[in-house]
């Protein structure tokens, strides 16, 4: 999934896609951001490699073990269908789209091929990011590997930067009490930026590019969950919203529109599953005593 920013400095952040931070953050807090080695060695035994091709797997080992910076966003837990999530997962398209739409956003991500999307903004960023591995399943026990590479030529920084970026996103579900799912998902991120620009980055932004990230992760969660329990509200006004989608494949639109209509039909499900669950409670305690 791509992360637009939503402050300033957000056009560097794009373009390293999430990064990190050179410096170790307390690690003692396994759902807070980190820089911290224990972290990264985690996430490297973690990446898929089995799936990769020989090539992917020496691009990858080379940017991982050399990366400039390594951070792990701070682990978001969300309200979400899982379905749902996957889709915008699959689909980091429709959520630019919409961010645009909502004003929020003016990043371009256009899809270029199977697994392939070219971004680029207004403030000097553009880049291209393909999925290298990506295991979706019902239940969102995701693991999806991401490779970008990208440029930024723009203020603060007086010369053009290039990057590549490895991005390992890991999820999970589980059901509450109450029968709705809720999404735990993290992100780490591997960062590689070439000489010159590493040193001019540790001098100038370093600090509000790390802050910008986990803001970014944060944001993007709340909105997939925002876009998720309205999805369950207002099927058919999310059905609506695909239309006005026109950048977005006509397939991907579709399927937008269905998976909203069936995340509806589930928590309805849910919903009367729950209140049936409390009728029964209720009527045993009321039972008289023998």
């Amino acid at each position: 999934m791509m992360f637009c920013g939503w402050n300033n400095g957000s056009a560097l952040a794009v373009l390293l896609v999430a990064l990190a931070s050179g410096v170790a953050l307390a690690d003692s807090d396994p759902m807070a951001a980190t820089g911290g080695r224990a972290a990264r060695e985690e996430a490297m035994r973690s990446i898929p490699w089995s799936q990769l091709d020989a090539g992917e797997q020496r691009m990858v080992q080379y940017i991982t073990r050399n990366a400039t910076m390594y951070r792990r966003m701070p682990t978001r837990v969300i309200d979400c269908d899982p379905q749902v999530f996957n889709f915008l997962g699959q689909n980091p398209e429709v959520v630019t789209e919409l961010w645009k739409l909502m004003g929020v956003c003016n990043l371009n991500l256009e899809k270029v091929g199977p697994n392939t999307y070219k971004a680029s903004d207004d403030a000097g960023t553009k880049g291209t990011m393909t999925f290298l591995a990506a295991n979706w399943n019902d239940d969102a026990q995701n693991t999806v590997l991401v490779y970008c590479e990208g440029t930024y030529n723009g203020a603060p920084l007086p010369a053009e930067v290039s990057a590549r970026s490895v991005l390992l996103l890991r999820s999970g579900s589980m059901v509450e009490t109450s029968g709705r799912p809720y999404i735990t998902a993290r992100l780490d991120s591997f960062v590689l930026v070439d000489r010159l620009g590493a040193e001019m980055v540790a001098k100038t932004i370093q600090p509000l590019i790390v802050k910008t990230a986990d803001h970014n992760f944060t944001e993007t969660m709340k909105f997939v969950s925002t876009f998720s329990q309205t999805a369950e509200k207002n099927p058919s006004g999310m059905q609506r919203l695909s239309a006005r989608l026109e950048k977005v494949e006509e397939p991907t639109r579709m399927n937008m529109a269905q998976v909203c209509a069936a995340a509806a039909a589930r928590y309805q499900a849910i919903g009367l599953a729950h209140q049936d669950s409390k009728v029964q409670l209720a009527t045993r305690n009321e039972e008289p005593v023998r």
